[in-house]
């Protein structure tokens, strides 16, 4: 998902021991426009399996190029803080699910207000 006037991207890491689930759920839930949560981001930044958070960032990281330093990552669980983290991504702990907070933090680290 690019937004014309942000340097941004923004990809999925799911991990699920049922990723056809999540991909079908994808479909279904929908943004406030009525556009599929799948279809709100390039399908190539989309990282649903069993494997580790830090391999989907691996991935991620062999796809678009991006140092691990300039990514971001929400979690709720904190081992995936800790695994991500250990790339060099900045993590962001969310117990309680994504926040405007959160995200307002993230962009004020980032630069980006």
């Amino acid at each position: 998902m690019k937004k014309e006037d942000w340097p941004l991207q923004a990809a999925i890491s799911s991990r699920t021991d049922e990723p056809g689930w999540a991909f079908q759920l994808m479909k279904w839930l929908v943004a406030s426009d009525g556009t599929p949560l799948s279809k709100c981001f390039d399908e190539n930044l989309i990282e649903i399996s069993y494997m580790d958070k830090s391999k989907h960032f691996e991935s991620l990281n062999r796809k678009t190029g991006i140092p691990f330093e300039q990514m971001c990552f929400f979690d709720n669980e904190y081992w995936n803080i800790q695994s991500v983290s250990s790339l060099g991504v900045k993590c962001y702990h969310t117990p309680d699910g994504m926040t405007k907070e959160a995200w307002v933090q993230a962009l004020e680290d980032f630069g980006m207000m």
